[in-house]
């Protein structure tokens, strides 16, 4: 009989809640919930992993190496997906335990508990008390209050026997594991869990109340080329000389999301569309601002302001200025008033003094959440 411990990771869930890939979002030390939830079962003592979803290179699993024995694609509902899991796990492997992928912060400690009580008992959980008062309500009126003492937040990994986690997967859908076996008459036993080891859901869970404000900036040059339409903060301005580039060589919204990268600790423009990538050939910058904030949103994040300059001897920017200001409102989701718009000249001197293109600089203000450490 086979005694290794294999672990299904559930990692297949839309995450609509967050506000984007979650499971894909980086820690303080630089590794992204999903790699940290699969590593912390290795450490804990679990020989490998199925993990159900659809994770790809942004997600770091290929750090773990042979540890994960398969990627399958999840169901429609969890049972449906642990079913897919567990349907590539050897016959002979008899423990099972299922984590969530979108708890990072397990400890191997708790890990290594829960396996020593499921190979007791043939199935274990963490559990914690309920420290607030539980209540039954209807219609947005209180009923009856229950029993806090008798009550436990249940968490993963859930560790068990397979043959009994087969039975499990046999019933209607539930939202764990553990609650199915009891409704089925198998013990389970609890161990105490963690705090910490909490299951995130909102970009806020992540951050503790603290917030710090930071100040990104950014630079671009484009050449003029006669043959190219000229864009400028997403708009087209027309019978004006273009720029030569990749993309739509907009040079202000170029350096708009260098500064909010600047801001994220994210890299610059170019590590996220390479101008060798013939995806982004002629491509509206507007779609590279819009997945800059995707990722600010992702970070929990709020950009405040911008600020942005640009240097060169045409066009003349004031009749522009107000519909450039109410598109970029628009986009980036601020007040008109935080989008400030300049236009400079170099008095004649260097590439932009002599009309051989334009340059631009932007400053964007950000707010971002301070994460919380990841316990070691």
């Amino acid at each position: 009989m086979n005694e290794s411990i294999w672990g299904i990771v559930a990692a297949a869930g839309k995450a609509r809640r967050f506000g984007g890939d979650k499971l894909a979002q980086r820690l303080p030390n630089g590794d992204t919930i999903l790699y940290r939830s699969c590593a912390q079962l290795i450490s804990g003592g679990i020989d490998h992993l199925v993990v159900v979803g659809s994770p790809g290179p942004p997600h770091q699993l290929d750090r773990l190496g042979r540890a994960i024995h398969a990627i399958v694609p999840g169901g429609a509902q969890r049972k449906d997906s642990i079913k897919a899991g567990l349907a590539v796990i050897p016959g002979d492997v008899q423990w099972i335990a299922v984590h969530d992928g979108a708890r990072p912060f397990v400890t191997t400690d708790l890990i290594k508990r829960c396996i020593a009580a499921a190979q007791t008992t043939g199935a274990a959980v963490p559990a914690l008390e309920c420290i607030d008062t539980i209540a039954r309500a209807e219609n947005a009126q209180l009923i009856s209050a229950l029993d806090r003492s008798e009550l436990r937040r249940i968490q993963t990994p859930q560790i068990m026997k397979r043959s009994w986690l087969t039975k499990v997967l046999d019933q209607e859908a539930a939202s764990d594991e553990s609650s199915v076996l009891l409704a089925l008459g198998y013990p389970v036993a609890t161990v105490t869990g963690d705090e910490d080891n909490i299951k995130v859901t909102y970009s806020k869970d992540l951050y503790a109340q603290s917030r710090r404000h930071v100040t990104g900036m950014g630079f671009d040059v484009h050449r003029y080329d006669a043959d190219r339409p000229l864009y400028l903060g997403g708009l087209h301005i027309e019978n004006e000389i273009g720029l030569a580039g990749h993309s739509d060589a907009d040079v202000l919204l170029h350096a708009l999301v260098d500064a909010i990268l600047g801001g994220l600790g994210a890299g610059d423009i170019g590590s996220h569309f390479p101008p060798s990538d013939d995806r982004y050939k002629d491509m509206s910058s507007s779609v590279f601002v819009s997945y800059t904030m995707d990722l600010v949103r992702q970070a929990g994040g709020r950009l405040e302001h911008i600020d942005l300059t640009l240097i060169g001897e045409r066009p003349r920017l004031t009749p522009h200025r107000d519909r450039i200001r109410a598109h970029l409102s628009d986009l980036l989701g601020l007040a008109v008033q935080s989008v400030s718009l300049k236009a400079t000249t170099t008095e004649g001197l260097g590439f932009t003094g002599r009309g051989e293109g334009l340059a631009a600089q932007a400053v964007a203000s950000l707010s971002l959440p301070v994460l919380k450490e990841p316990i070691p």
